[in-house]
């Protein structure tokens, strides 16, 4: 059973119209407890209403920021939480956050050459977004391909960090979005299928060390088909599943 320390929201931002970042403070004593590595998550409870509610989320902010941990919290349907991240906590609030544990296990060896393809829906990006700030300084040999897919622009989590990075290491890291309802932007405009993954790969070619793919199970199952087909192992393919 996980245990849960209490941590205090220091800031909160919002990140789209539908979704705010908390940062939370970790104090002296629990600077151990809550390293992290990119890709862990933590778990959040918290009392509201009189029940508890508890929710998982993917830390964002890169082991580098030192003694503080950052949640992107997107809202999604009748979720009690989130609604009140999204409108009422305010910073100051206490919440009850577990160690980070692990989830999306990114190989972190710094003279390894990797080559990495990623596939994610809106809030899924987290893991990556922690990963890919750490790539960038500290795995010159690695890099990562990006399918990333949300309703609209304006929805998007990271949107202009994401690109900023990928400005300034076009080595590292190349982008390909694809927007259900905006059909102004992004590389393909409609949401990720078959045919999209197909045309990443035949850009790409399959020659990828690793695939992570984060979303829901449907996005796992046809994703998962796509690559298999084109001759990616089973041993390269790793998924997290959230519904």
């Amino acid at each position: 059973m996980s245990e849960f320390y209490n941590l205090k929201v220091i800031d909160k931002q919002q990140l789209t119209p539908e979704s705010v970042s908390l940062t939370l403070e970790i104090p002296q004593n629990l600077k151990e407890i809550f390293k992290f590595k990119p890709g862990q998550f933590v778990i959040v409870e918290k009392d509201l209403n009189g029940e508890t509610l508890k929710r998982y989320y993917s830390i964002y902010n890169s082991p580098d920021e030192p003694n503080l941990i950052k949640l992107g919290i997107k809202l999604k349907g009748a979720d009690g939480f989130a609604d009140f991240a999204m409108h009422q906590l305010k910073p100051g609030e206490i919440l009850r956050v577990s160690a980070p544990m692990n989830d999306v296990a990114f190989d972190l060896s710094p003279e390894k050459a990797q080559k990495i393809l990623g596939i994610t829906i809106g809030s899924g990006i987290t893991p990556f977004y922690s990963f890919i700030q750490y790539m960038v300084k500290h795995l010159p040999n690695a890099k990562m391909v990006l399918i990333y897919g949300n309703e609209t622009l304006e929805k998007t989590m990271f949107y202009n960090k994401l690109h900023q990075i990928a400005k300034q290491y076009p080595q590292q890291l190349k982008i390909y979005e694809a927007f259900s309802k905006d059909n102004n932007h992004g590389d393909f405009q409609h949401r990720i299928n078959e045919s999209v993954v197909k045309k990443v790969l035949e850009k790409e070619d399959t020659d990828f060390d690793a695939v992570y793919i984060v979303g829901p199970d449907d996005l796992k199952k046809m994703a998962g088909k796509v690559l298999k087909e084109a001759g990616i192992t089973d041993d390269k393919l790793h998924y997290r599943v959230y519904s």
